[in-house]
């Protein structure tokens, strides 16, 4: 049993203190007051030059880990001094060396209320700095999120959304605010940041014949190699092809998927495939790197090399092609069965909450299709509060699988590939996701039965799905259209030429006739 925070490790404060947001208190401000009061007292004025509430819990607006930021300015004498380290120890509270990130300077820092016992406390974090240090800024971020509630909703999505992602990684959780921070810090002092001459873009489309000598540097390939750009969407996808092999690149969109996110699906590609799993799957450079960095113009990006899908798109698909397909995400899923990655956790939030928000941004609450969406997500989520793990399987999922993400041979050999969008969850949703995208193609319902029935079929030679999986699967398909239109929604630089009012009428017209249809889907075969 460790006595003390100081005999913690990464992991056990990932474990023991989870990254979990609450709604705002106004009491926050009053704890803080009464806290101030017991460190000056301790302290001493000459000692503390400034003292000032911030963090979350100083914004009226916004979810916050329920912890008491407290920032304090010292003169740069006392800084890492013993004075101050035991002036805070005689006040109940342990001491904390911060090292230096970034443009913020190493700072002293000092934590109680975090309890080993399990008793729950009311947690504070001093910071302790000279003037001079960054981290002061925090106080200027605070003010102008006060100032400005939508702004700081924008805040707000961004945590929760990072807080799904990282509810045990308590650093990934920090690092990925700090662009945002960075953004609004340029924000408020009316500069763009001078790291480059270049007006601010969001993002470039990089040039494919400069792409394809980088490609041919890094990885070795034949000089006749030749680099094409396929699409841009969410990320930006160039084919790369000669006469002995063919490969395609993916180009992050910068900030969409972060450097471990895009480690955890490398690491499950390569899981799938030494399962001899017919998935597309990462190259490796010549120095055994499957990631590589690209400094465009808006900043860093992150680019990844893919075998190539032989066969072709095929968007009405045959029984027997319905049933491999089955047959091969059931493969997939004794894979993944009970594994999970340092990615997003497919749930309420994630799923229904942060998505509604998100599609909010765009379109006003009075619609009757976001009331719909409302009303729909209260009763999904009833639907996921009764799941049992026990008879719902939960593991690794792709939430992806349709006719635009696989090739398909003459012989009705299967590639699946994009698996941008994996993550933790029932298994049941990749199921509900390829149902509900069948049924939205086939305008014959009656051909539409024959094709799930062959799908779940040949699932069901694999593994078996229980029945409050099949119950499961009108909600969860339900649950994903919701959550796309939140991709759609936050990623409104990709969606918005055809994002539009009509279309979310169309959009959610779709939902409802898969409800209206699906409701006694389990009482079928």
């Amino acid at each position: 049993m460790k006595n003390s925070l100081k005999d913690l490790t990464k992991n056990d404060w990932n474990t023991l203190f989870p990254v979990v947001l609450v709604d705002h208190n106004p009491d926050w401000k009053h704890l803080y007051q009464k806290e101030k009061q017991k460190i000056v007292a301790g302290l001493g004025k000459e000692i503390i030059l400034r003292i000032e509430h911030f963090g979350s819990t100083s914004i009226s607006w916004i979810k916050a880990k329920p912890y008491i930021d407290i920032i304090i300015e010292v003169p740069k004498s006392l800084l890492f001094s013993e004075e101050v380290i035991d002036g805070f120890e005689n006040i109940g509270y342990q001491y904390f060396k911060v090292p230096e990130r970034g443009n913020i300077a190493a700072y002293m820092s000092f934590a109680k209320g975090y309890n080993l016992d399990g008793i729950e406390a009311q947690v504070y974090h001093i910071h302790v700095c000279s003037k001079e240090n960054a981290m002061l800024c925090q106080i200027a971020f605070r003010d102008y999120l006060n100032a400005n509630e939508a702004y700081a909703k924008e805040y707000e999505i961004l945590k929760m959304t990072l807080a799904a992602k990282f509810k045990n990684d308590r650093g990934a959780y920090v690092l990925g605010k700090d662009d945002f921070v960075s953004k609004t810090m340029d924000l408020i002092n009316k500069t763009t940041k001078e790291t480059t001459s270049i007006f601010p873009t969001l993002t470039s489309t990089l040039s494919a014949e400069a792409l394809g000598d980088f490609v041919k540097q890094k990885y070795g390939l034949d000089n006749q190699s030749n680099c094409k750009l396929f699409r841009t969407g969410i990320n930006h996808t160039y084919f790369i092809e000669s006469d002995k092999a063919k490969y395609v690149l993916r180009v992050y969109f910068r900030n969409w998927r972060s450097k471990q996110e895009i480690l955890e699906e490398i690491n499950l590609l390569n899981t799938l495939k030494s399962n001899d799993i017919s998935i597309s799957y990462p190259i490796a450079d010549k120095n055994g790197n499957f990631i590589q960095e690209i400094n465009a113009p808006e900043g860093m990006r992150y680019a990844v090399l893919f075998s190539f899908a032989e066969g072709g798109k095929i968007r009405f698909i045959d029984n027997e092609t319905c049933a491999a397909i089955g047959s091969l995400m059931a493969k997939i899923h004794n894979v993944t069965l009970g594994k999970k990655v340092q990615r997003i956790d497919y749930n309420v939030v994630t799923m229904l909450q942060l998505p509604y928000m998100f599609a909010n941004k765009i379109f006003p609450d009075t619609l009757e299709e976001m009331r719909f969406i409302k009303e729909q997500s209260i009763m999904i989520s009833r639907a996921f509060e009764q799941i049992d793990t026990k008879y719902v399987k939960q593991g690794i999922i792709h939430l992806d699988i349709w006719y635009d993400n696989m090739s398909i041979t003459d012989k009705n050999d299967i590639t699946i590939f994009d698996f941008d969008f994996c993550g933790n969850g029932p298994l049941v949703f990749d199921v509900a996701y390829f149902c509900k995208q069948l049924f939205h193609i086939e305008v014959d319902k009656e051909i539409y039965e024959q094709k799930v029935e062959s799908f779940l079929n040949g699932y069901k030679s694999i593994r078996s799905l229980s029945d409050q999986e099949m119950k499961l699967i009108p909600s969860a398909g339900a649950a994903i259209w919701i959550f796309y239109l939140g991709i759609q929604s936050q990623r409104f630089d990709w969606s918005n030429i055809f994002l539009s009012e009509n279309y979310l009428k169309m959009y959610i017209g779709r939902m409802k006739s898969w409800l209206e249809y699906s409701i006694p889907f389990h009482e079928q075969k």
